[in-house]
Parts: structure tokens; sequence; C-alpha cells
């Protein structure tokens, strides 16, 4: 449930675009306190018994961690006394990737726990499906757009009106449309997993199109090619057309995204968010004129 100030605008941290490069310290901590506290134990020291069956030894967690960063367990980890909040620090710390990192880490280390102990009460306490319930609320509040999948790997989360568009197109482009299937999947990813690649998203949602262009008008090569078809034919009104052509456009003259450039990339995560929603809707358009071949 999300907070008053939240509701209201009030708290500055919960107003603005969804956080895709970047973990506040605030996140964090919030993670560190309330999820991480409650599945860690201190182990390697005989002093303390883990009675409450919990499944991940800060040591050794720190350890997998620190293999991850390609450094050297600091040596803190190594005294009861200070490991706890030596785990905390690291989290702090480290680069806002290597928290992701962490983060997924944390997951697939508590799925591979659960497979081995076939215990139902205990998962309701330490299994990994209530940790990604618990970091996918988190991140929700928090306005993150990383959302842990069922995989314990962070996409960007889809807001819900395109889900129901992704899942149309997945039905769509079956048979003769599954190279388009190939290539919409592969913006999919660019966009919505880590790590992120703005630029061959729209460049693999423009192939999509290309694509199923190919397949259903004889002669065409190139989304450039459908277009001009297109504008000579009565049962497509040309102002939809016409968007097609800006959208083609904008692809191929942005740089990097469809030919290489000596210029530096221009587009943002937004930019091909916006054109993979624009192309998911021109691909359903497409689709469902499929008895209108030329």
């Amino acid at each position: 449930m999300s907070k008053f100030s939240s509701r209201y605008g009030y708290d500055p941290r919960d107003t603005g675009p969804l956080k895709v490069e970047e973990a506040p310290e605030w996140l964090r901590i919030s993670f560190s306190n309330g999820i991480l506290d409650n599945l860690t134990y201190i182990d390697g020291d005989t002093r303390y018994t883990n009675t409450e069956d919990r499944p991940l030894g800060i040591r050794e967690i720190a350890e997998k961690m620190y293999l991850i960063l390609r450094e050297e367990p600091d040596d803190s980890f190594y005294d009861s006394w200070t490991c706890n909040e030596s785990l905390k620090w690291l989290i702090k710390k480290v680069e806002w990737f290597h928290f992701y990192d962490f983060v997924e880490l944390i997951g697939k280390e508590l799925r591979e726990s659960e497979e081995w102990r076939l215990d139902d009460d205990w998962s309701k306490s330490f299994g990994a499906n209530q940790y990604r319930e618990k970091v996918n609320t988190l991140f929700e509040e928090q306005r993150i757009a990383w959302r842990l999948n069922s995989n314990f790997e962070l996409v960007r989360e889809v807001p819900g009106v395109l889900k129901k568009a992704v899942k149309y197109v997945e039905l769509k482009l079956v048979d003769e449309f599954e190279p388009a299937r190939e290539h919409y999947r592969k913006a999919y990813r660019y966009i919505y997993e880590l790590p992120t690649d703005p630029e061959n998203g729209i460049k693999e949602i423009v192939s999509a199109l290309e694509s199923i262009g190919r397949t259903l008008y004889e002669g065409t090569v190139t989304l450039g090619d459908v277009i001009k078809k297109l504008k000579h034919v009565s049962e497509f009104p040309q102002g939809i057309v016409s968007v097609m052509e800006k959208f083609y456009g904008y692809a191929c003259s942005e740089p990097a995204v469809r030919h290489g450039s000596s210029q530096s990339s221009r587009v943002g995560i937004e930019d091909a968010e916006f054109c993979f929603h624009v192309g998911i809707a021109l691909v359903r358009y497409l689709t469902s004129k499929k008895g209108k071949r030329l």
C-alpha cells in the first residue's frame, strides 16, 4: 500500500520518472534492513547458533558478492562482531549495477536452498518466492524500474497496458511471422532486461516490422518499401501511413540506431521504450490488415 506522502506527491523521492540506472542509498538501506536482515545469520562461529534456520550465512554470501566484484573480502567480514555491519556497508558502497547483481544473487541462493529443504513452513518464511514478492513490492514503492522475474533475474517493469499488447503480439507472430517474432523478442530484451541497449532495441522493433512487411507485401525489402506501397492503397488511412513513415525516418536518421555513425548516440531508454510502444502498435495494425495484401 502506498504511503500518504507518495500518494499526494509530497515526498520528492517518490515522484518523477522511474529509476533505471541508479540505486539510491535509501533503497539499499530499506533492502538491507527490511529484507536481508531476516534471511542472514552469523556463520563460521560456534558462539552463534542459527536457531531460526535462516538460509544465508553472512560470510558466505559476502564472499560470493566479492567474487562478483572481483575483489578480496574486507577483514571486517571475518570478525563476528562486525560482519553484519560490514555487509550493510558493502551494499551501500557498491556501484548501482552491482547492487542489483546482489539482489539477483540472493534470490538464486534462496531458490537453491529451498530446492533441497522441501519444507513448506520454512518456505513461507525464507523462500525464494517470498523474497521476490518483497523485493518487487519495495521496488514498486520506491519507483524502481526493475522487477525480479521467476528466474530471479531483474527485468524492466512492463506497464500493464503494454503487457496486454505484448501478449497479443506473442500470439500473432507465429508461422510465417516467426522471424518477426525473434526480432520482437530481441527488442523486448534490449529494452526491458539488463544490460539495456536502447539503440538495438529500436533497431530490432523496426526489423520486426520490416519482416512482417516482407511477408505480407511481395517485392518489399525494407519498411520504406512497404510504406511506399501503402501510400497507394485506399484501405490504409494515409495519416497512419504517415506515422509509420515518420517512425521509420527517425530510426534511420538517429545516429547509432540503424547504421554506424561518427556521432555519439543520443538515444535514451525512454526513447527506446516509446519506439517499442509505437512498434508494437504498428505490428498489431499490420497483422490485423493481413488480408489486405498487395
